[in-house]
């Protein structure tokens, strides 16, 4: 309020409705509200509920969970050390911790106790429209809902929410697909830390193993702006065993990527360094997120030729790439994808699913075919480019905005509409 003296009030401000029964402000003291009618406020909003529970949990040693019930008393979190390796920590509720110092018995905890599993999807709906009249924005707070959870009373959650005058519903339900961020085992039902699970996925691998690892190896052609490249990509893979939901369940993961090349010239030698890096990432268990970092890399180089995209009517057309960085990058999701690893996009598939894919065994029906991602298909208007010796294809296109589609640098406006002069994608018109 003293801001609006010398700002004003925010653009919107009406007296009555800011003011009016069952708002937030009409629950301020009376003074205060005296003086918004008098002057206005300068804030729109004032208050607002964050997600407390991990962060409470991980950082701030249980001060508070906030609107957040403790999601259970006990946890083994794992950390990531800076060498690389791993180290589990128990931690305990701050509530918990305290009533056994002070004496309580926390193998028959009392009633006041309550986790958030031990809560119904209802106990939760209703502790938020409980708060919401004292919050002017909204409460970020995850409603759990469990995995059998009736379809008609997980639908009738977001009515019954908006009913209450609540802004805004997260629900969390698990599934046997994708698992729980969060589980407690049946160990912890009796106040014993459990084993904690670990992520084949994410389990951090210190070294090469000696000696020969199985491997698929590709050929793989691209056009540049100097004309068609080809080489050779070999992908190393080596088993990794984890425990998911109490169980050991064992991988195949990616630990080592290779391209056969010398380190003559600079155009080399960032392959290498490329793949050396690439590879640093696999053992560290984040290479879906490593390629799609580097599909994101450009040079002023022209753009690259690689793989093809298919439109809604059928149609094929060549898929453009802003480096070979990018364009490698996507050549090696395409082969993580065909292996099982990776989803058609780049993202990495669960390890509950990867544990179902056939091990210790590399299909050659896995390979990529030696004309992948320069197949143009017959009477294709990119036929007769490729038969030209020296001829980049796409150099006859218009210059313009990236296409969302096929990635060439080729959208312009065209009779109202975006249009993409490569591919023939039409976009936003108006």
């Amino acid at each position: 309020m003293e801001l609006t003296k010398e700002r004003g009030a925010f653009a919107l401000f009406d007296t009555a409705s800011y003011l009016k029964a069952g708002t937030f402000a009409s629950r301020l003291p009376e003074d205060i509200k005296e003086a918004i009618r008098r002057d206005g406020i300068r804030n729109s909003h004032l208050l607002s509920n964050a997600p407390t529970g991990t962060v409470s949990l991980a950082f701030a040693d249980n001060a508070s969970n906030g609107i957040e019930p403790a999601f259970s008393w006990t946890y083994t979190r794992m950390k990531v050390m800076a060498d690389g390796g791993r180290e589990s920590f128990d931690v305990e509720d701050y509530a918990y911790r305290l009533y056994r110092e002070l004496g309580g018995d926390v193998t028959r905890l009392p009633d006041y106790f309550v986790s958030a599993l031990e809560m119904s999807a209802r106990d939760h709906l209703d502790m938020m429209a409980a708060v919401q009249p004292y919050v002017d924005t909204s409460i970020s707070k995850t409603v759990n809902v469990p995995a059998d959870y009736p379809f008609e009373a997980f639908e009738s959650l977001y009515f019954d929410a908006w009913k209450s005058g609540l802004k805004g519903l997260a629900t969390y339900r698990p599934n046997e697909t994708l698992g729980a961020v969060l589980s407690v085992s049946p160990a912890q039902a009796d106040d014993t830390l459990a084993e904690s699970d670990l992520d084949p996925l994410r389990i951090a691998i210190d070294h090469r193993p000696k000696g020969e690892l199985p491997a698929i190896i590709e050929k793989v052609e691209y056009l540049t702006q100097a004309g068609k490249k080809s080489l050779y990509v070999a992908v190393s893979f080596i088993e990794v065993t984890g425990r998911l939901g109490g169980e050991d369940v064992t991988i195949e993961r990616p630990i080592e990527f290779f391209i056969p090349t010398g380190q003559r010239d600079e155009s080399q030698q960032w392959i290498t360094a490329t793949m050396r890096s690439l590879s640093l990432a696999a053992r560290g268990g984040f290479v879906a997120r490593n390629l799609q970092d580097m599909r994101k890399v450009s040079w002023d180089r022209g753009q690259v030729r690689l793989g093809e995209v298919q439109r809604l009517d059928g149609h094929r057309t060549p898929r453009w790439h802003d480096s070979e960085v990018a364009a490698l990058a996507f050549a090696i999701q395409q082969i993580l994808h065909r292996r099982g690893f990776l989803d058609a996009e780049g993202n990495q598939v669960p390890s509950r699913l990867l544990a179902r894919l056939p091990r210790g065994q590399m299909k050659a029906e896995t390979a990529l075919s030696a004309d992948f991602g320069i197949r143009p298909a017959p009477a294709d208007a990119h036929t007769a480019e490729l038969t030209q010796p020296g001829v980049m294809p796409g150099l006859h296109t218009m210059l313009g905005r990236k296409c969302g589609s096929c990635g060439a640098n080729a959208v312009i406006r065209k009779d109202g509409c975006d249009f993409c002069t490569a591919c023939g994608e039409v976009g936003a018109c108006g």
